[in-house]
């Protein structure tokens, strides 16, 4: 049950990140999107690690355990085309238990409004686990802003990204 993972840490923001758009969603990125102990579609925390040994050459284990917002759960799995006749595979994956999305991974489907305010509360939890202090006020505004706006509402993850980027603070 043990893996070797690197965990995001507070890592440094850009020095404007309303400008630096690509910054901003690199940061939020590395920060939350690709996190595998985080859901991309809810923000949960899937997963949690610590160092469970480690020897006197600097080698470490980690352990992770699923929190109580995951469980073990099925993807099924296509098999190749070139194999006639065959049905799915069922494959154990983590499961996310709020919104029900397997291996953590964000839907294709664009989020409502409400939605996308409905996930800003564990947004800000993530963003407060990895050193930051939070203005939820700022992100629930941003959030809330350019849901509205017709050219940027169906990229929630660009959404996300800037409305975690402002709500920071250093």
């Amino acid at each position: 049950m043990s893996q070797a993972t690197d965990t995001a840490t507070a890592a440094p923001l850009p020095r404007d990140p309303a400008r630096s758009g690509k910054q901003a969603l690199r940061w939020f990125e590395t920060m939350i999107w690709h996190d595998h102990e985080v859901c991309s579609e809810c923000f949960s925390r899937l997963k949690r690690s610590d160092i469970a040994e480690r020897d006197g050459w600097g080698h470490e284990d980690e352990m992770s355990w699923r929190t109580d917002t995951a469980c073990l759960g099925e993807d099924l799995v296509e098999p190749p085309a070139t194999v006639a006749n065959c049905a799915p595979k069922p494959e154990a994956k983590t499961t996310c238990l709020e919104c029900g999305s397997v291996r953590g991974l964000s839907q294709n489907e664009t989020l409502s409004s409400s939605e996308a305010i409905d996930r800003v509360p564990a947004l800000a939890a993530r963003l407060q686990e990895a050193g930051y202090h939070v203005r939820t006020d700022v992100v629930y505004h941003v959030v809330e802003h350019l849901k509205g706006q017709e050219a940027h509402t169906a990229d929630d993850k660009r959404i996300f990204a800037v409305a975690a980027a402002l709500g920071v603070q250093r």
